[in-house]
Formats: C-alpha cells, structure tokens, sequence
C-alpha cells in the first residue's frame, strides 16, 4: 500500500517537473515575442532562442569545467566567447530586431566555428557544425539572395576549415581532451538539426491548429451570416444570391397574401413611450412570425405598424389558401386574448385581410436586399384589410371559392375597394373541417 502511494507521489512529483520545465522552456524560447509579431518572425525567433539556450548551457559548462584548469586556458576564452555570442542573439531578440538578430547568430556562428577549426584542428571535428548553420540561413531569410549569400559563406568558411588542417598548425593541442570535445561538437551539430526539424515541425503544427481554429470561427460566422441572410431571404434566393450575386424575380401563378394592420395605433404611439411601443410590436411581431412559420407561410416585411405574409411562394403548393387562413385565425384569438391581458393603454385591435392570386416575387436594388411580392394581388389584399372589421378575417371572393369546404364564412356582398370598385367579399368564421386541412 506504502509502495502505491510512493509510486503516486513519485508520479506527480515528476509531472510537476516535467510541466515546470516545459513551461520554463516556452518562456525561454518565446522571449521577444508578443501579439504583434509575425508569424515567420516567430518562427525563426524561438529556433533562434532554442538553438542559442542549447549553445548557451553546453559553452557556460566548458566555462565551469575549465575555469580552474590552467591547462586548457585557451578553452575557457573560448568557451567564454561562446556564452556571450550565443546569449546575443535573444538579448537582440528581446529588444525585437529579429532579423538583426539572425544575421548576429548566422555571421557569430561562421566566425567562432572557423576559429575553433583553426585553433583546434581535425580532432575536434568542429568544421561540420557549418552544415545545420547552412539549414538555418535558409529558415531564416526570406530572401533567395540573402539565402544564397549566406550558402555561399558557409561553404566558403567550410572549405577555409578544412584547408587550415593541411595548412596551419593548431593553436592548441587537445591531446587526451580532443575526443571528448569531438563528441561534444558532434552532439552539437545533431541537437541543433533536432531542434531546427523539431521546431519548424512544432510551428506547422501551431500553425495547422490556429488554421483549424480559424476555419471552425469562419465556419460559425459564416453559419451565423447564413442564418441571418434567411432571415432575410428564403432559402432559393439566398443561394441564387451567394453564387451569382444577384437573384432573378419569379412569377407564381396562384399565391395568397395576407395583411395585418393595427388599428388605433397612432392614439396608441401617442400615449406610450417609446421603447414600450417598441417592446409591444416587437411581443406582437414575434407572436406573427411564429404563426406564419407553422404554416409554411413566407414572411415579406413589415411596414411600421402593418404585417404582410404570403403562402404558396417560394415553394408553390395546393395548401397555401387554407395554411394563411389558419394562420389568420389563430393571430386573431392571440389578440382576443391580449385584450384581458392588457389595459386600456395598451389596447390594440388587428384587422386581416386576404386575397388570391398572381404576383411576382425578387429582390431589387443593389444594397439592403429585401425579398418582396409585386402585382395587384397585392394591393387587392391590403383592400381586404382596409375594408375589413377588427377581430375579423376579411377575404376576397377568389379565396373563399379556394377554402369554402374547410372554412365556415359569412358573406358581405359586393363592397366598395378603393380604386378596386365593388369586390365580394367574405369574413371567416372558423374553420370546419380541419382534417382534411392537416
């Protein structure tokens, strides 16, 4: 049981190191790096910071090791030199001159190499560490020229290396040292491959997981966009919209429009306030666009205090004259029951009117596209409602012909429309054979 509870505490104890250490490393190599910082900017500053806190801890080793050792003086000056020229390039980076910085860490390492391969000759095996510092002039120019240039240099400073082995005798003799210094450079020049290829990895990784996160927010907004264009305009329209960028206007043979019309609003605005007059159209409104959405209805706008929807568009069907008169009717008993609801204040009467025929329906304009319905089936329709009741359902001869076996309806007779003349008009009572309408 003890011997559990160790290895737990144990396992803990070691992952607290671990994110320690991580979070450590991720200050180090982020240092000079802020929100406004490019993305190629980032990149080659932290495999700049890494490779430089890497060169740092394995040259301030040397510098610890051989600080005693009259010996092996001329290491200690070198190892000293290296602890200054690599912390350069993160203090340059600090102060956010990034490409300073790698033209610093590019030129430092193409001296300080070729001066160790002069000073220690062949058995150190230092000249290779040339290799990783061409990969890294690549990864940090964006520019061919500078890139090629800086190739250039490398193999000039490779080839310089190696002819001062046949050449000229080295400064100092490693003797019994020269192969641990050998295999320190070795694993050097292999660390700094690592991190270049574990870095540029890492970021496209970074990269490929903010370019995921970017497409998912693209993708909501775009959903968002979608949603709101639907609001606007239905489904066919808004596509033909997206893809083309304008919508053709379509004829439909046989829709049934409906207006709504508030009346005693204006006494009403004139006694409320008004985000209160707001607040109640909106309640009302809301009220409408649930109705006309139960039944396939198409909502076409409101104008101020008037509600105009239609059925049969933009989906043609043999329903629309009876779902716009079921629609009527149960607006109409909301607002019979808002009258026990609300004061005098509030009180507001609704009348409907309803008519069947052609109209052509688009959008128009260049800004601000509204779906609308154009022909005299419309106009016929707000007839209807002027020339209705409130409380009632007022509809032309045309759609009781359509919805008189469903719908009990009292008939008015001939009555006057304004520039229409006399039209037949009929008020629905109620519906009468809702079966055959569902």
């Amino acid at each position: 049981m003890d011997s559990d509870i160790n290895k737990a505490k144990n396992k803990i104890f070691a992952n607290s190191l671990v994110k320690k250490a991580e979070y450590f490393w991720n200050k180090l190599i982020n240092i000079g790096i802020d929100n406004n910082t490019s993305d190629f900017d980032k990149k080659r500053t932290r495999l700049i910071n890494g490779i430089c806190s890497w060169a740092f801890i394995i040259f301030f080793t040397y510098v610890v090791t051989y600080a005693a050792d009259e010996k092996v003086r001329f290491v200690f000056y070198e190892s000293v030199a290296g602890v200054i020229g690599y912390a350069m390039p993160i203090i340059i980076n600090y102060t956010k001159k990034y490409n300073f910085a790698c033209h610093f860490f590019t030129i430092f390492n193409l001296l300080f190499y070729l001066e160790q391969s002069v000073a220690g000759g062949r058995v150190i095996g230092v000249e290779y560490i040339f290799v990783p510092c061409c990969v890294t002039a690549m990864l940090f120019f964006k520019k061919p020229l500078v890139v090629f240039l800086y190739f250039l240099l490398n193999m000039l400073f490779f080839g310089l290396a190696k002819f001062s082995f046949s050449h000229l005798r080295p400064i100092f003799f490693y003797s019994d040292k020269a192969e641990s210094i050998y295999i320190a450079n070795h694993i050097t020049m292999f660390v700094i491959l690592f991190m270049i290829i574990y870095y540029y990895k890492s970021e496209n990784a970074r990269q490929e997981k903010l370019l995921a996160l970017k497409n998912e927010s693209l993708t909501i907004e775009k959903q968002k966009s979608d949603n709101l264009l639907l609001n606007i305009l239905p489904f066919e329209t808004a596509e033909e919209l997206k893809q083309t960028g304008t919508a053709k206007s379509r004829r439909f043979n046989n829709v049934t429009v409906m207006f709504t019309d508030f009346k005693g609003f204006t006494n009403v605005s004139e006694r409320l306030d008004p985000e209160k007059l707001v607040s109640e159209i909106d309640r009302y409104f809301s009220f409408f666009d649930q109705v006309t959405t139960k039944y396939n209805l198409e909502k076409i706008k409101t104008i101020g205090d008037a509600y105009l929807c239609a059925g049969g568009l933009p989906h043609e069907n043999n329903t629309h004259a009876g779902d716009v008169a079921m629609a009527a009717l149960e607006i109409q008993e909301f607002m019979q029951q808002q009258k026990g609801h609300n004061g005098d204040e509030l009180l507001i009467e609704l009348r409907i009117g309803i008519h069947t025929g052609p109209v052509i329906a688009g959008i128009v304009g260049t800004k601000k596209f509204a779906y609308d319905i154009w022909g005299d089936t419309v106009n016929i329709a707000s007839r209807m409602e002027s020339s209705g009741e409130v409380g009632k359902v007022n509809i032309s001869g045309t759609t009781y012909q359509l919805i008189k076996d469903n719908f009990a309806c009292e008939y008015r007779g001939k009555i006057a429309a304004k520039n229409k003349g006399d039209v037949d008009m009929y008020f629905i009572e109620s519906a009468k054979n809702t079966a055959a309408l569902a």
